[in-house]
């Protein structure tokens, strides 16, 4: 069994370095957590609405073209078979479903991401920038903090019945 030496000169070294900046290097972390958490949220949002918006589109499709294939201003069996060959061809076509879901998509994590502009100037500024990602940093932190306490702790919230 080989067993490895942990080398202790990289990590005092490391510790070392990370205790004289602790609020540069917080900040980033924060920074990088919070871009991250933004475009999660973007994403599922996203992923959510693209779901719905299929449902509706497709539900809106089926009611205008069920009614086209009803209602017929001409008393003709020919025209009557092509309206259903149409509908049933327009049942199956894949590409709006595509097309829908891509639309829902990109309608909730482009909003998402509007909403969050001031998380996400705030990230960038705490990785990007020292002095002033170390007051980013802070600002964030004290985001996160009013967000658990009111949001997922329920502090200073209205109660709901």
């Amino acid at each position: 069994m080989v067993s490895k030496m942990v080398n202790f000169s990289k990590i005092t070294s490391a510790l070392k370095t990370f205790s004289g900046k602790p609020l540069a290097v917080t900040s980033k972390v924060l920074g990088a957590a919070t871009c991250a958490a933004v475009l999660y949220d973007a994403h599922v949002n996203g992923r959510e609405r693209a779901g719905v918006q299929d449902m509706n589109d497709t539900a809106d499709r089926f009611e205008n073209q069920y009614n086209q294939y009803l209602t017929s201003d001409k008393e003709s069996a020919t025209i009557c078979k092509m309206k259903k060959l149409w509908y049933n061809a327009q049942q199956d076509f894949p590409y709006y479903h595509v097309i829908s879901r891509t639309k829902g998509y990109l309608s909730a994590f482009g909003s998402t991401l509007f909403k969050d502009i001031p998380l996400i100037a705030l990230s960038v500024l705490a990785i990007k920038t020292k002095d002033i990602g170390k007051v980013a940093g802070v600002l964030l932190a004290g985001h996160g903090l009013k967000t658990f306490l009111y949001d997922v702790i329920g502090i200073a919230s209205e109660k709901k019945r």
